[in-house]
């Protein structure tokens, strides 16, 4: 009978050599593609996560709303009837204003006196820091007496102020 020999013992460190270098370089790339999408993942929750804390810090205060009509005059020095409005920022955070609503009408070209400034013209939005006020002029506007009124303050974070007032 032959005697068949057979070479298995170079064959199977060869073998297991593939083997091991196939699942380190798989596993190279798995851990690398976790990482850089556990980053991203990460990078993500931190945005959302200051963008939900800086909504909840931010506070606007809607007060002192004059009406004024065509016999009196705004702040702005126009005789248009209208509404001056005075916001102030009570949070910790600087507030961005996107809109204004009055009864349910968006007004974005209005009159901004800031506190060191003469009254101009301003389109929103507009940037109240924390601690200041604006006067906003929301003129012309028609508005009836004994009768109420909504003022709505959206800001860029999604945060809706808004107060009702009787006009006089």
């Amino acid at each position: 009978m032959r005697n068949f020999s057979t070479r298995r013992g170079l064959s199977t460190i060869v073998t297991s050599a593939i083997m091991l270098t196939a699942v380190a370089i798989i596993g190279s790339a798995i851990v690398s593609w976790s990482n850089s999408n556990l980053k991203a993942y990460e990078t993500s929750l931190a945005n959302s996560t200051a963008s939900y804390t800086n909504q909840i810090n931010e506070n606007l205060n809607i007060e002192n709303i004059a009406f004024c009509s065509t016999s009196t005059k705004c702040d702005n020095g126009v005789a248009n009837p209208g509404v001056n409005v005075t916001l102030t920022n009570t949070g910790t955070v600087s507030v961005v204003i996107k809109k204004i609503q009055f009864n349910s009408t968006d007004y974005t070209n209005l009159a901004l006196n800031l506190p060191t400034s003469t009254p101009q013209a301003a389109g929103l939005p507009a940037t109240i820091t924390p601690k200041q006020s604006i006067l906003l002029d929301i003129s012309p506007l028609t508005w009836h007496s004994k009768s109420v009124s909504t003022i709505a303050v959206t800001t860029n974070r999604g945060s809706i102020f808004t107060t009702q007032v009787a006009a006089p």
